[in-house]
């Protein structure tokens, strides 16, 4: 065997191998922020969040708050008052007594 088949005979091995592991590499690489490049440009597309949603999120949020206070769990108090009653669609939280350490 000669130097030059020697040679093609790695290089066309080589690449029928190499080429399709090179593919899904990319591929498993690439999904992720393609898929994540999407989305933002169909959130963008859509427009804005409505007030309903946003609504919603303050509650929950607000709802969240509270709880984290009543359990002394946050770094500071709130500069807001929460309202005790429960936002609808929300199930109340059973209290765990908790040891501080």
């Amino acid at each position: 065997m000669q130097l030059t088949e020697a040679v093609m005979i790695i290089m066309v091995t080589g690449m029928t191998v190499g080429i399709p592991l090179l593919g899904l590499t990319l591929r498993f690489a690439l999904k992720p922020v393609i898929e994540t490049w999407l989305r933002v440009r169909e959130v963008q597309a859509r427009g804005q969040v409505s007030a309903g949603d946003l609504e919603g999120l303050r509650a929950r949020v607000a709802h969240l708050e509270h709880m984290l206070d009543r359990h002394g769990l946050l770094e500071h108090t709130l500069t807001r008052p929460v309202s005790p009653e429960l936002p609808e669609g929300l199930s109340p939280v059973v209290r765990v007594e908790r040891e501080r350490v």
